[in-house]
């Protein structure tokens, strides 16, 4: 295997991503909290600058740590479309639709009102508003989180961790990574800790559930950063996006239905020789490439 720049290509230096991403992340998401400035215009773009820690730390070792083969080959996984398919973006779609459909349905059998918005109808009348929704969503993950998360940390994770590992790990680090949202009005893990602490914990694990099925599209897309974005926008739209305009109390529902949901999938993926086979030949070719790290051990 060619190797290059190794002394950047061990543990410590992954453990430094993480570390870079996590700090400067809570710096920028706990400033506004701090100075009480949430409910203002500079807060708010303060808190929201916090979301580009990933890609800012991850862009900053592809740029200086890659070379340029590497760099090509994550362009294009990071804009291609080619390795998506319509299959995953359909998918996708009807999976986090009927994960917020899921929990409107018990939120009106448990009395919350959800009848005062009419989704149908905003998108046929007002279309603007849901595009800007969804650009909202395209910024706060797929460019300003997965060159970090998915572009830069997960294949080294993925070889030294294995799948279920490695998913762990990325999601874990992922939900802690949110901890200036709990103390920000109109955040989810906010909202959430204002109904009980128990239900704001069950954030985190949430989120690693999430990450076990962006990192399976990944995978079953052959590595594609840009539908790990997708899936990520899709995630944050209806699970976010919508969510924030209903009672606090269908956000705690709608994180029950989440996990239900995630935990089913995630017994399809452990079960699933064909996926762990799938999985193995990724961690293979990542292995194979001539740019990849070292493992120091």
């Amino acid at each position: 295997m060619q190797l290059y720049n190794t002394p950047f290509n061990t543990n410590k230096h992954l453990i430094y991503f993480f570390t870079f991403t996590l700090v400067l992340n809570w710096i920028f998401s706990l400033t506004p909290a701090l100075l009480g400035i949430t409910n203002t215009i500079l807060g708010e773009i303060i808190f929201y600058l916090a979301y580009t820690s990933p890609a800012i730390v991850g862009l900053f070792f592809i740029s200086t740590i890659y070379p340029q083969s590497a760099k090509q080959d994550f362009i294009y996984r990071y804009l291609s479309f080619k390795e998506i398919g319509i299959k995953w973006i359909l998918l996708t779609i009807l999976f986090f639709a009927l994960t917020f459909i899921t929990s409107l349905i018990i939120g009106n059998y448990f009395n919350v009102k959800t009848s005062d918005i009419d989704w149908r109808h905003i998108a046929v009348l007002r279309p603007s508003q849901i595009a800007y929704m969804l650009f909202e969503s395209f910024i706060l993950s797929i460019l300003s989180q997965e060159a970090g998360w998915r572009g830069y940390a997960i294949d080294k994770l993925l070889v030294r961790f294995g799948f279920i590992g490695s998913s762990i790990i990325l999601g874990f680090a992922c939900g802690i990574w949110y901890l200036g949202s709990y103390f920000t009005p109109n955040q989810i893990p906010y909202n959430l800790a204002q109904y009980s602490l128990f239900d704001a914990f069950l954030f985190i694990p949430n989120i690693v559930l999430l990450n076990f099925i962006i990192n399976f599209v990944y995978i079953n897309t052959s590595r594609s950063i840009l539908s790990a974005g997708l899936v990520h926008m899709t995630y944050y739209f209806f699970n976010v996006q919508l969510l924030l305009h209903y009672p606090i109390k269908l956000c705690v529902i709608a994180q029950y239905v989440q996990i239900i949901f995630s935990l089913i999938f995630l017994v399809y993926m452990i079960s699933s020789n064909k996926f762990k086979q799938k999985v193995n030949s990724e961690i293979e070719q990542i292995k194979s490439d001539d740019f990849e790290f070292e493992l120091d051990w």
